[in-house]
């Protein structure tokens, strides 16, 4: 493994020390990296990677062992069409709440307008269902596709609003059979800010108001986590997102976790769509 580094090389690299590691190797059997002719451990990019990601889903709260097993399972397993099932799956710190529509579009809606507030060039991606509920927030999303680095929804899109995966904000069909068609998602992410709102609509009996699992979150993780599900399914129907988005989207560079008043201001931001001052 001629290109390889030093457990020394890892650690620096990823802010802990050979020692730790090396615990984490003798307990968890992780990292493991690969063994030189000379019999030396020597580590990867990918090493560097996976232990940035356990480091931080340990932060989150995570056991140790869990936050392991968590980040070797992403990348064993095949790609997900559900941003929710991804969500739930790797951050099992989160807490699904049921929530009608109302409390929904209010919760986009402030992620929306921090975006579109921050004006720091965000990549900003949805999914609506159907082209018809897209319809109706078109006129929200053509301004963030105006500012964002950039912008693109999926959805079951049909002849009154076909797909369009080269338009301003990429409008790309969902594949047959995707779970993502009964989802709800908003995700925005730049390199100082990230939120997301993500649902699921549970079957109801006919005539009964839409209800969705749901779960909000300014976790940088998981907003990229979200971001990495609905980039991929726009590119497999079409879309062609800049250089500069799957950087984006790829960096786990560990940061500082989104401000306390920034979160606040997200969610004040939501409580004003539920009750507007009059």
């Amino acid at each position: 493994m001629d290109d390889g580094f030093s457990i020394g090389v890892l650690a620096t690299r990823t802010g802990l020390t050979p020692a730790v590691l090396r615990a984490w190797e003798t307990r968890f059997g992780f990292p493991a990296g690969e063994r030189s002719p000379a019999g030396h451990r020597r580590f990867t990019e990918a090493d560097v990677r996976r232990v940035r990601e356990v480091i931080e889903v340990r932060d989150a709260g995570v056991p140790l062992q869990l936050a392991i097993d968590t980040v070797a399972r992403r990348g064993a397993e095949e790609p997900t069409e559900s941003v929710h099932a991804v969500l739930i799956r790797d951050f099992p710190e989160l807490r699904p709440q049921r929530l009608g529509r109302p409390a929904l579009v209010a919760a986009s809606y402030a992620v929306e307008d921090e975006s579109l507030a921050r004006a720091d060039r965000p990549v900003v991606l949805g999914a609506f269902q159907s082209g018809y509920h897209f319809g109706h927030a078109r006129h929200r999303w053509d301004e963030l596709a105006r500012t964002a680095s950039w912008c693109a929804v999926v959805a079951e899109f049909d002849d009154d609003l076909p797909a369009a995966p080269e338009a301003r904000p990429a409008r790309c069909q969902i594949a047959d059979g995707s779970p993502m068609r009964r989802e709800w998602v908003v995700v925005s992410v730049s390199a100082g800010f990230s939120a997301v709102v993500s649902a699921w609509e549970v079957p109801t009996r006919p005539g009964e108001e839409p209800e969705y699992e749901a779960v909000v979150s300014t976790h940088r993780p998981v907003a990229l986590a979200a971001a990495r599900v609905i980039a991929a399914a726009a590119t497999n129907a079409g879309a062609r997102p800049p250089a500069a988005v799957a950087e984006l989207l790829d960096d786990v560079t560990p940061r500082a976790a989104t401000a306390a008043v920034e979160a606040d201001r997200v969610w004040l931001r939501a409580l004003a769509h539920i009750d507007p001052p009059r």
